[in-house]
């Protein structure tokens, strides 16, 4: 992650001097959707150093939500930035922005191509970092960098067509195009996140697959309980965490109400592997009595 935001860092200086000196729309679409994630990179490095250090110990239900939270507020900014590229594709083709110069034209291409290479880079250094239990952090990062190397692809042939080309309309096409697919990505990617981060924000719970996998372990230890008094679940980044509440026959010692529970739990687990699950146990006489 170092290595990737040490080369993301020169890319994004050059696509910005590329964007603003050269006049390319579509350098300067790429350089707002490059800045945006490189400060997503940032956060997400700074919270594995903090999460490897220690220091998040206190945060109970795991770093989830800071994940979240960073990556809501990268794609409201994404939103915005799609925008201002719609925006300004307007303003080109209503003769209100002016083509880039040529040669601003040409040192943009070549930043494409160098950025195409430095993500095929930074692409495989996330691939070879990857483990068997990743976070969900380093899984995004790896779509991440795959979605951006397949971008910088259209772009770099995008922006090589308006550097070589002398016809104003085909570049104007060209740098049209490049710009619009960057502001698509942008929307796409930046609507998908909120999709996936908002409800888990919001503390929605887990979703039916979870109550599914708990009513069939409920089900199968039927004997073993009186009856539910409270099920509920969320999720915190990949962790899921589920809190069920039962009534136990109050005959039972406690050593044989943990073996119980014990049992409810692992049943669970063997079919959601990131789950943390939490049994409050209850007499059934005493809940009786409260009702």
């Amino acid at each position: 992650m170092r290595f990737v935001i040490i080369v993301d860092a020169f890319m994004v200086t050059a696509m910005l001097l590329g964007g603003i000196v050269g006049g390319s729309l579509t350098m300067m679409a790429e350089a707002i959707r490059a800045s945006l994630s490189y400060g997503l990179e940032c956060f997400t490095i700074v919270v594995l150093r903090r999460i490897h250090r220690g220091v998040l110990a206190d945060m109970e239900f795991g770093a989830g939500k800071l994940e979240q939270v960073a990556s809501v507020v990268i794609a409201a900014s994404m939103l915005l930035g799609a925008a201002w590229i719609g925006w300004n594709v307007t303003r080109l083709w209503s003769g209100q922005r002016q083509l880039g110069a040529p040669i601003g034209l040409a040192y943009a291409a070549i930043v494409g191509m160098v950025n195409l290479y430095a993500n095929v880079v930074a692409w495989d250094s996330v691939r070879r970092s990857m483990s068997a239990d990743a976070s969900i952090i380093m899984d995004a990062q790896l779509h991440l960098r795959w979605v951006k190397l397949v971008s910088s692809l259209v772009v770099s042939v995008g922006l090589t067509v308006s550097a070589l080309s002398t016809d104003d309309v085909v570049v104007a096409w060209a740098d049209s195009l490049g710009s619009l697919f960057v502001a698509i990505y942008m929307i796409v990617h930046a609507v998908g996140v909120l999709r996936s981060a908002l409800p888990d924000l919001l503390d929605r719970s887990a979703g039916s697959d979870v109550r599914e996998v708990v009513t069939r372990a409920l089900a199968a230890h039927a004997s073993d309980y009186e009856r539910v008094l409270r099920l509920r679940s969320r999720r915190s980044g990949r962790t899921t965490f589920i809190e069920i509440h039962l009534a136990y026959d109050a005959a039972l010692s406690m050593a044989e109400v943990q073996r119980r529970v014990e049992m409810f739990k692992n049943a669970i687990r063997l079919e959601l592997t990131d789950a943390e699950v939490a049994v409050v146990a209850t007499s059934a006489l005493d809940t009786a009595v409260a009702a």
